[in-house]
């Protein structure tokens, strides 16, 4: 264990950050310049850099103080730090600013280097250290203040430090920056810092950049060990692993993410287990050997609500950047979350600009989707830069290298990303890609492998790095689940009325005192695997008393409407589950009936499943039954997709922008009823609370419990709640064995060469909280 040592004041432990940060490891790194001490200061410091990396293009020429100006309102007019982001990746991973010349040294428009990213940790980049720094109020009734630490990289600000004593929090130092960037402060040249890191001398906490407003120190994060997983605390070894150089470059570049997402704009920071995800399968891609190598390069366990998105964004697009990628292929395995995927994709594309985008090819990004297979077939053929990243789903996949007028692909280096992997890894559809794509590698991304039969490993080679479910929910950056067992069959019904009529049929020959034994032997689990589903399969009564249920606890379990729900109904096997899934919505509708005539808020309820062109039995009625719901939606929500024609998919849609509180205009959705969409690849930090009238088990059970798990506001919901409504004991076993090999890393049955981390030491029971409870009567 690293001996901590406890300096007795802020400003000791600042200057022993100072001197450990000059010499990390033993080298050189970072240069302090305890000159600089004002903002006239550092923007000296930043012109001086900025000519000496840029004198060929300066003819001799210093900047006059004019053209000097002009970097200086640009780089003022960074209003955000999401602004700034942008601004710092520049084109192409190059940072530049535009100078019109005075007549005295020619006129011309130069462009000036800033930073280049292939430049991180060599050539021209400078890596300096101030502290101390004087800051003038800009708003009226604020104090001056002085900056603790700031590290900058070229002559910018890019990363600020904030100390506290060991008496303190770490917390408490971005809490004080919070108060900086509320008061202005973080305008000027310190307009360009990316990350923000609190630190005591036994925890530091780092997160990116943001406005007062936005400001949220749930997302504040502990860097982690990358052998052990485990967090990391001392700021020794926080600086090793963190702020070393190369390292807190490629932080405060290549591992931030712009989202640039219609509603909002955020700069993100990306977390440990992501970063060395990312790191290990860019190794592996940059040494491969395409058309030689093993297709299968491996896959990535990242529990379900961890991030797996923007890490298969940022290794997509660094891995497109790599000399010896052609292309790259992201794959969804369901055609609806095609567009989900693509639009966030593109909000993280650094090189899309929504507002230049409309009519012009200059700022649509290197992302593309398909709309159908033609045009597929043309993107993939394609060698234009806007194609670099196509996002796509298998089944269009599969159905372009079936035709035998798309030849084999072996003139391109192309690598596959695969989305929810652990269901893409059946059938023949997988076999027949690779097939037509020699030269390709894949990698997988799931948060539930398939791990019988060894099917996830199989389809995408051993595993990479792993992140479980309670590694998650020990560092908070999943919610742990409260999960209730409630039941509409009481114990003395089953028993008295359900099991004797069961017993009977299965063994005539028993007589009424041989069933009563047997039952009064009975197990509560034994007794409930007795009992049929059909018990609850549409039984009007046991709909009843769920929705009374549901609708009785709203208010308290929605936190007054502000979070939203899902409720999935049984699958019946052999047959269709669509009938419950109307039944559940037409008691609803009655339910809304009595609260609006009592001058009670309605609950906004939809449902969806797939249109049926079967022509089953049931095609009729459950088609009938979706016409009914969605004009009861355009009715609600005033949109038309019951017109002359059903616009399903633009329907299912419009519910997940609506429950996931992306709509900008309108209402939003409180509930959603589901036969199985939505329950994986389903992203909505609204959704706090899942309903189930069914029985889920394994990857299907967390699949389905993490639709509840993105952080919000921690207040207001400080865990996923779910309700279960039938077979409670059965129900709570199942769940105790998925959790069992979903919170276990060695479930996996890791290869010798992924390290074995010791697992960090969660709260007692992280998963499910503490104030669980088996078993809740409702009659």
């Amino acid at each position: 264990m690293e001996f901590i040592e406890k300096p007795q004041s802020e400003l000791d432990f600042e200057q022993s950050l100072i001197d450990y940060l000059q010499h990390i490891g033993g080298s050189k790194q970072w240069e302090y310049r305890p000159d600089i001490k004002t903002i006239p200061g550092l923007w000296k410091n930043f012109r001086s850099i900025l000519e000496r990396n840029n004198a060929d293009k300066l003819l001799g020429k210093p900047l006059s103080d004019q053209e000097f100006a002009q970097v200086q309102k640009e780089i003022k007019a960074l209003t955000s730090p999401f602004k700034a982001g942008q601004w710092i990746y520049g084109v192409g991973g190059v940072t530049q600013v535009t100078v019109q010349r005075d007549d005295a040294n020619g006129g011309k428009v130069i462009y000036l280097t800033v930073f280049d990213q292939d430049q991180v940790g060599a050539g021209n980049t400078t890596y300096q250290i101030v502290n101390q720094v004087q800051r003038h109020h800009v708003q009226a009734g604020t104090k001056d203040c002085r900056f603790d630490t700031t590290l900058l990289i070229n002559g910018l600000p890019i990363i600020q430090i904030e100390e506290k004593t060991s008496s303190h929090d770490a917390l408490e130092g971005l809490n004080q920056i919070r108060q900086y960037i509320g008061c202005g402060l973080y305008g000027d040249i310190y307009s360009t810092v990316q990350i923000l890191i609190g630190m005591t001398p036994t925890d530091v906490r780092y997160m990116a950049n943001t406005d007062a407003d936005s400001f949220n120190t749930a997302f504040a994060f502990h860097w982690q060990d990358e052998q052990r997983s485990t967090p990391v605390f001392g700021w020794k070894e926080f600086c090793n692993s963190f702020l070393s150089i190369p390292q807190a470059h490629r932080m405060a570049t290549s591992y931030m993410i712009l989202d640039n997402a219609k509603n909002h704009k955020n700069l993100i920071v990306m977390r440990p287990y992501q970063v060395y995800a990312t790191k290990r399968i860019l190794e592996r891609l940059r040494n491969h050997t395409f058309g030689t190598d093993n297709q299968e390069v491996g896959y990535i366990w990242h529990t379900t609500g961890s991030g797996k998105t923007i890490s298969s964004f940022k290794t997509a697009w660094l891995a497109s950047r790599l000399p010896n990628v052609d292309k790259v292929v992201f794959v969804v395995d369901r055609r609806a979350l095609t567009r989900q995927t693509f639009d966030n994709y593109q909000a993280y594309d650094p090189d899309y600009d929504p507002e230049q985008a409309v009519g012009s090819d200059d700022k649509q990004g290197i992302i593309s989707d398909t709309a159908n297979v033609n045009d597929l077939r043309r993107k993939l053929r394609s060698n234009s830069t806007r194609h670099s990243i196509i996002v796509t789903s298998i089944q269009k996949l599969a159905k372009l290298c079936k035709s035998d007028a798309f030849p084999t692909q072996d003139n391109k280096n192309v690598v596959f990303i695969v989305d929810e992997a652990h269901r893409s890894t059946n059938g023949e559809m997988l076999p027949q890609i690779k097939k037509k794509f020699p030269r390709s590698a894949w990698v997988g991304y799931t948060g539930t492998p398939a791990f019988d039969g060894g099917l996830t490993k199989a389809a995408f080679g051993n595993l990479i790095h792993a992140y479980t479910i309670r590694e998650a929910i020990a560092d908070k950056n999943v919610l742990g689940f409260h999960v209730d067992f409630e039941h509409t069959l009481p114990d003395a019904e089953i028993r008295e009325k359900v099991l004797p009529v069961v017993l009977k049929e299965k063994y005539p020959s028993w007589t009424d005192k041989e069933i009563d034994n047997a039952i009064a032997r009975m197990s509560n689990d034994e007794a409930e695997d007795y009992v049929d589903s059909g018990v609850y399969d549409n039984n009007p009564q046991h709909i009843e008393k769920v929705v009374e249920d549901i609708v009785k606890k709203w208010r308290n379990r929605s936190e007054n409407f502000r979070y939203d729900a899902i409720l999935t109904t049984h699958v019946r096997s052999g047959g269709s589950s669509i009938p419950m899934a109307l039944a559940y919505y037409r008691e609803f509708k009655k339910a809304n009936n009595r609260l609006a005539s009592e001058g009670k808020r309605t609950i906004k309820v939809a449902v969806t499943f797939s249109y049926a062109t079967d022509n089953s039995s049931r095609q009729f009625d459950d088609n009938k039954g979706l016409r009914e719901a969605i004009r009861d939606y355009d009715s609600l929500f005033n949109t038309s997709f019951a017109g002359d024609e059903l616009n399903v998919d633009d329907y299912f849609t419009d519910i997940m922008e609506r429950l996931a509180d992306k709509q900008r205009d309108g209402e939003k959705l409180d509930l959603v009823i589901v036969v199985d969409q939505l329950l994986t690849g389903y992203d909505a930090p609204k959704v706090n609370t899942l309903y189930v009238d069914r029985l889920l088990a394994g990857a299907n059970l967390i699949q389905a419990y993490s639709r509840t798990n993105r952080i919000e506001d921690p207040h207001l919901k400080p865990f996923g709640h779910i309700v279960n409504y039938r077979y409670p004991v059965v129900a709570k076993k199942l769940m105790d064995e998925a959790i069992s090999v979903y919170a276990n890393r060695d479930s996996a049955v890791v290869q010798d060469t992924l390290p074995e981390p010791e697992p960090p030491t969660p709260e007692p029971n992280p998963i499910i909280v503490p104030t669980f409870k088996e078993k809740t009567r409702l009659c």
